[in-house]
Order: C-alpha cells, then structure tokens, then sequence
C-alpha cells in the first residue's frame, strides 16, 4: 500500500486529515513526528500552517488515521490537545452497489462496507467516503446488512 492524503475543510476553524500509510504509530514520539510531516504537507499542498491551540481527535484503525482539527485559539505557537481512539471502527460509504462483492450494510439509500474492503483499491478517495466516529455506530444500529 503506498501512503496516501486527503484533507477536507470543513470551515475556518476545523479540518480533517484522512492519512493511509503502512506505519503503525503507537507512542508519543511517533504521533510527533506524523503531526511534523502532516504540518509540512499541509503547508505544502494547501499552503495552511498549524498555528494556535488545536483539539485533535484521532481515530485509528490499522494504519489509518483520521485525524479531526479544531482551532480553539491562536495565540502564535502550536499546541494540541489529543484524544486517541485506537483500533476505531472505520466504514466505507459508495453508492454503486456493485463496487464491491463482499458483505455490505445499506443506510439511507447509500452502502456502507468495513474499510478492510476497500483499503487496498485505488479508488478509494474517488467512488466514496471515508466514516468513522459516531457515525459509524448510527448505521451498524439502523444499517440492513447485505450479504
């Protein structure tokens, strides 16, 4: 799998950082060296520099991470505070049916699958989304599983 980056702004304040590597980080000195890279691709590609006091919910799923920014305050120098939810429930949302074979779960007119189904296919930003957090626990309640 190659790593690969997508960022959604969601407002002035708020982005979210949907990062798919093979790297595992599972301590303090490796989320720091993630959040360097991720500053330097941001400013890179979007030209948008960390700056103030950020809130940052990471949801992490075998080597994908999603990572929820929230600008608090600007007072000059970066800062985070950081809510890690390891091993995260993640899913997969398309709306052709025919995408994948395998088991699938149907929600609101859209199909939701896990994202080991999807994660090696280089489609994966371009035919549907990613969705993680409470969103997810929403559509295993309510979903139809499709098998």
């Amino acid at each position: 799998m190659i790593d690969s980056i997508k960022v959604e702004f969601n407002s002035e304040d708020s982005f979210t950082i949907f990062y798919i590597t093979n790297e595992i980080f599972s301590n303090e000195d490796e989320y720091k060296v993630l959040f360097k890279y991720l500053d330097d691709v941001l400013f890179r590609k979007y030209n948008y520099a960390l700056h103030g006091f950020y809130d940052v919910t990471i949801y992490s799923y075998k080597g994908i991470y999603v990572l929820d920014f929230e600008l608090i305050d600007d007072y000059g120098r970066k800062d985070f505070n950081v809510t890690l939810f390891l091993n995260s429930m993640i899913l997969y949302e398309f709306e052709d049916l025919n995408l994948i074979t395998k088991d699938k779960i149907y929600y609101e007119d859209k199909f939701y699958t896990e994202i080991d189904n999807m994660i090696d296919d280089i489609r994966l930003f371009e035919y549907g989304r990613i969705i993680y957090g409470k969103d997810v626990n929403k559509i295993l309640k309510n979903g139809i599983l499709l098998t």
